[in-house]
């Protein structure tokens, strides 16, 4: 980025800040000591036992981790040996766990209160960590290929770095000078990173409201869960318009963020000799970009799976409700049916008998992960303010936690705590199987498809044993809205966001205007509401992960395809599966995901037959939905 492009950043910055002062004064980041307290409802994390026992020790740790950056950065240039190279890869390894305790940490506590100053510290955290390391590729590739190989024909200790090897050199056409990559890592924050701070602050300073219910006021935003599963027809509708426009009220600034995003994102991907930004994240993903553009035509294609979900949900709603169906209605209850509303207690028990199909090794992690003794987890009921809603887990560097924002017991609060829970499990399993650093972390779609594949089981094991017969279709209904269909709503997002990057590039995308012409094309695709619920025109709004990770959607396309495929599996060769997929989760990524999926459970990721078998699949269910609809 030119130095004139970074002063129009500023500038940019000054005006919305003379123009829009009130909702923006959240910018002054508060600081605060306070971390979550542990409460008879809730669960926290332990900080001090899993990372520091203070802010203030955290930083004054990063002396060591400056040092272990000194002693990486004293190979430079002299990688001229076999045991020079294996020690350079393992301080790497060391460094890389260094900093993924700091960044975990700090992570956690903006998440805990996000007026805390950790969320600052982080992003300069980021940034200056990327900058330290941008030699290391380099370092690297300075090695030819022959010499390379006669490292690691001298040297057997350096064959389990093969893999990592390999990657950096897969890596070659798009790499820039080190003293460029090290400026564009210094500089992230400002290219790439304000666009979500500053929808986080928009979004943050609206005024949803809420909307009263015999029970009491629930807050549209944090207890939506709620609403949307209410039986109270008013309930649903006026939490859905609500919500919808307060997004809305501030879709202009919006767009700026999301079109500013675009276009940093455009810029860093020329500026690696990728295409376009989406070429640059599938290849990240060892996936060819042509590949996914067509695969995600295919999702639309077969867009009337989740419309005929849709169309079957609506019957069901008009037959039980005695009135028209809508968009806020697909998570209603049939009439009289009360859901379950678990306790943290209560959900242990389901999570512990929903996994048991997995063998006790896993089970037994999972359980371990929600132990109240263990303090590993995050879990705040009815959530509170300045505190991140969301839910995920965290690593890498320390013993693996899981956070999740709100917690109110329905049965969409346990299928989060599934998938992120998974993924803290799967982090683990890697670590009690000695999974080096730098093969803990691999493409996306496939710790998403672990994930998923929980909220798979559990829905089905929910549906299975449930207490009344009119809750089992209710279940059913739910593998099927949350995760069944997880890879068209995937697509969905995936497919749109591509398109607003085309847009933008093609100059065709300009305003919120476009963004929302945009939308509803793209959506007509996999639902029959957007010509009748014009709400839904700014759905685009409320996709934070086009901000907070951009492109980041296409890994549920591959990661809800997965998922289906593992629940397939599971279903009809069990013992033949289990033990092979948990040393999947074991194994760690040391070979692309194509190879590993081929080597541990016979899986072709780029075949045409994934889709295909899971179209079959989730016509059967829907069928199934059908022939018992909910309620009866």
């Amino acid at each position: 980025m030119s130095f004139d492009a970074g002063k129009r950043i500023a500038l940019v910055f000054s005006i919305l800040w003379a123009i829009c002062a009130c909702p923006f004064a959240v910018f002054t980041v508060v600081a605060s000591g306070q971390e979550a307290a542990s409460t008879a409802a809730g669960l926290s994390v332990d900080l001090p036992r899993y990372y520091f026992k203070s802010p203030q020790e955290e930083i004054a740790a990063r002396t060591d981790l400056n040092e272990a950056l000194d002693r990486l950065e004293r190979f430079k240039g002299q990688l001229n040996s076999s045991s020079q190279l294996l020690a350079f890869l393992e301080q790497n390894d060391a460094v890389q766990k260094l900093f993924a305790k700091h960044d975990d940490y700090l992570y956690l506590r903006c998440s805990l209160n996000r007026k805390d100053s950790a969320c600052d510290e982080e992003d300069k955290l980021d940034s200056g960590f990327n900058a330290k390391t941008a030699f290391v590729d380099p370092a690297i590739l300075g090695i030819s290929g022959d010499r390379l190989r006669s490292f690691l024909g001298q040297e057997p200790k350096l064959k389990q770095y093969s893999f990592e090897l390999s990657d950096v050199r897969r890596n070659l056409p798009h790499l820039l000078p080190e003293a460029q990559q090290r400026f564009l890592d210094e500089l992230h924050p400002e290219i790439a990173d304000w666009q979500y701070d500053l929808y986080d602050r928009i979004v943050a300073g609206i005024d949803f409201g809420t909307v009263q219910t015999p029970a009491g006021p629930l807050d549209v935003v944090r207890q939506r869960n709620l609403i949307a599963s209410s039986s109270d027809g008013r309930v649903r509708e006026e939490g859905f318009k609500k919500r919808y426009a307060g997004y809305a009220s501030q879709r202009d600034l919006i767009a700026f963020a999301l079109i500013h995003t675009v276009r940093s994102q455009t810029a860093l991907a020329k500026a690696h000799h990728y295409a376009d930004a989406p070429s640059r994240k599938y290849q990240g993903l060892y996936l060819k970009a042509e590949d996914t553009r067509n695969l995600l035509a295919r999702m639309a294609q077969n867009g009337d799976i989740p419309k005929r979900y849709e169309q079957i949900r609506s019957h069901e709603i008009e037959q039980g409700y005695h009135q028209p169906a809508h968009a806020w209605d697909m998570s209603a209850p049939a009439p009289g049916l009360n859901l379950p509303i678990a306790s943290l207690p209560e959900a242990r028990s389901i999570f512990h008998a929903a996994f048991a199909g997995l063998g006790k090794e896993y089970q037994s992690a999972f359980d371990a992960l929600l132990d109240p003794a263990s303090r590993r987890a995050d879990i705040l009921p009815g959530g509170a303010v300045n505190r991140y809603g969301g839910g995920f887990s965290l690593g890498p560097g320390a013993t693996p936690v899981l956070f999740y924002g709100r917690y109110d017991g329905t049965f969409k609060d346990l299928s989060v705590i599934a998938h992120e829970g998974g993924h803290a499990t799967h982090r683990a399993l890697m670590n009690a199987n000695g999974v080096l650093p730098c093969y803990q972390h691999g493409p996306n779609f496939l710790f998403e498809s672990f994930a998923e594949f929980n909220e798979l089981l559990l829905a089905d094991y929910m549906a299975e044993h449930a207490s009344t017969p009119e809750l089992r279709p209710y279940y059913r209904e739910r593998w099927m809205n949350i995760k069944g269909l997880d890879a068209f709503y995937g697509a969905q997002d995936a497919l749109l966001e591509q398109a607003i990057y085309d847009g933008v590039s093609a100059g065709t995308v300009r305003n919120a205007d476009d963004v929302d012409r945009l939308t509803l094309k793209v959506d007509s695709q996999f639902s029959q509401f957007p010509s009748s619920a014009p709400e839904l025109r700014v759905r685009w709004t409320m996709v934070s992960l086009m901000f907070e990770d951009p492109l980041y959607d296409v890994n549920y396309v591959y990661g809800g395809l997965l998922a289906l495929k593992y629940f397939q599996l599971y279903s009809g060769r069990r013992d033949w599966f289990v033990p092979r997929y948990i040393a999947l989760l074991k194994n760690g990524f040391d070979q692309t995901p194509g190879e590993l999926l081929n080597r541990f459970l016979g899986i072709n990721l780029s075949g045409p037959g994934l889709l295909n078998d899971n179209l079959e699949l989730l016509g059967r269910r829907l069928d199934q939905m059908k022939e018992s609809p909910a309620g009866k």
